[in-house]
């Protein structure tokens, strides 16, 4: 298949993965919902295709765009009252992703910029983009997010029904 028809295919799968997520009330069900139907597509069409570089460019800036619009100036108060906890919280995960990243650099597992992308927090599509930019193994980092964003999100209902209360 061509680009145009690749993209067409994935588009629909996604659309069509994510309301099903949504109407089986996954937590997070329309991005886990699209995500797993196109990987399973992918699986069984045995397809390496991935997005052409001006569509992934346009996909980052639609969501920076919904991430930008979250933000409220009303924010910054809270943020005043969380800025230690939020920094002390970057500070350990990042620390921690460093320090798994040279583990396994020296187990000979990953080199030391994949390891550190694929066990950093944060938001898959950008660590993903990065990878890319970077020039290191994108499917190694992609497969640590996704198994992460897939394992938090099912394991929130869990969490907050039994921990958190």
């Amino acid at each position: 298949m061509g680009n145009v028809a690749n993209l067409v295919l994935y588009i629909i799968v996604g659309l069509v993965g994510g309301f099903i997520g949504m109407k089986l009330k996954i937590p997070a069900g329309s991005m886990v919902g699209a995500m797993l139907a196109i990987i399973i597509v992918k699986i069984v069409l045995k397809s390496e295709w991935t997005l052409p570089k001006n569509v992934i460019f346009l996909l980052q800036v639609a969501i920076g765009i919904m991430v930008g619009t979250t933000f409220k100036p009303s924010l910054l108060p809270v943020f005043q009252k969380i800025a230690i906890p939020v920094v002390a919280s970057t500070v350990i995960l990042i620390a921690t992703g460093i320090l798994i990243a040279v583990v396994f650099s020296k187990l000979g597992v990953l080199d030391l910029t994949t390891g550190y992308l694929g066990t950093s927090p944060g938001a898959m599509t950008v660590l993903v983009a990065l990878s890319f930019e970077h020039n290191v193994n994108a499917m190694v980092v992609t497969s640590f997010h996704l198994f992460r964003v897939i394992f938090v999100v099912l394991s929130v209902p869990f969490i907050s029904k039994f921990v958190v209360h």
